[in-house]
């Protein structure tokens, strides 16, 4: 890990949020949302899964996945531990247009997969009162052994009435 000396500390690249020149998944009207940390540039995808008929898969509504931007940009699945401790989600059918989950990390905050009027679906999640799109979170961690300790979550997503962008920091304690 590359440290520089600011101000007579140091500081650890990606502390202070998600690095501008970090690169961003292919957008596409499935891609969701995607998760970056500052442990490197790879991307955790979340996409719609959809039938062959094209509907949204009941049991597993996204389809979550690493691109490997460090190694070209291959596309690489989650491992199991992965899925069981990190970057999993758990999720419950509502009706056809609508799925609630939570990340199996982090289950204070429940996200909702909603159809959109052109059959497209977004991420949502209510936030002071807002009905908020979510974009892209970036995990700010130290790595300490074999699992990181995260400090901070962010957020980062669009009001959904407005359409003004909607940031939030979560400390992790």
């Amino acid at each position: 890990m590359k440290y520089e000396l600011k101000k007579k500390r140091y500081v650890d690249p990606g502390s202070t949020g998600r690095p501008e020149w970090y690169p961003i998944p292919p957008q596409d009207s499935d891609l969701l949302f995607f998760i970056q940390r500052n442990q490197n540039q790879d991307a955790i995808v979340y996409r719609v899964n959809r039938t062959p008929e094209g509907l949204i898969n009941e049991h597993l509504p996204m389809d979550a996945y690493w691109i490997r931007f460090t190694e070209g940009g291959v596309r690489t699945e989650l491992n199991v531990l992965q899925n069981k401790l990190a970057f999993g989600y758990d999720s419950d059918k509502i009706n056809n247009d609508l799925y609630r989950f939570h990340f199996v990390s982090y289950k204070e905050i429940t996200f909702y997969i909603h159809r959109t009027n052109d059959e497209n679906f977004k991420v949502i999640y209510q936030r002071d009162g807002r009905n908020v799109v979510l974009k892209n979170i970036y995990v700010y961690a130290v790595e300490f052994g074999v699992f990181p300790d995260v400090k901070y979550i962010e957020i980062f997503g669009e009001d959904l009435d407005s359409g003004l962008a909607d940031y939030q920091k979560l400390t992790v304690e």
